[in-house]
């Protein structure tokens, strides 16, 4: 992101000093996964695995386990992707179910 871009997505508030979008229910984490799970009715696996299959190489890893921990209601309500979480030993392991039909 340029100096530039930075100024007027800060303006808009769409992001932060960093130039990272903020972390809400728009974030373009959202329709990259809601792309993502269109064929899929259950996926399992870590952050970083999730990452790899949606091939998204701008989001953190850290990010995504935020945004679905902070956004899986609204997730669910608008989307039907219901998302669980587990640990085992030293991985977090993530749960997603797509209930509705594609």
């Amino acid at each position: 992101m340029t100096k530039g871009q930075l100024i007027v997505a800060m303006t808009l508030g769409k992001a932060n000093r960093e130039g990272y979008p903020k972390l809400t229910e728009n974030h373009p984490f959202f329709g990259r996964l809601r792309a993502f799970m269109v064929g899929k009715h259950y996926w399992m696996g870590t952050a970083t695995d999730l990452l790899t299959e949606m091939n998204d190489t701008t989001t953190p890893p850290n990010t995504v386990t935020k945004l679905l921990n902070k956004y899986s209601f609204e997730l669910y309500c608008s989307s039907g992707i219901d998302v669980n979480f587990r640990r085992t030993n030293r991985r977090r392991i993530i749960e997603l179910r797509y209930h509705r039909q594609p």
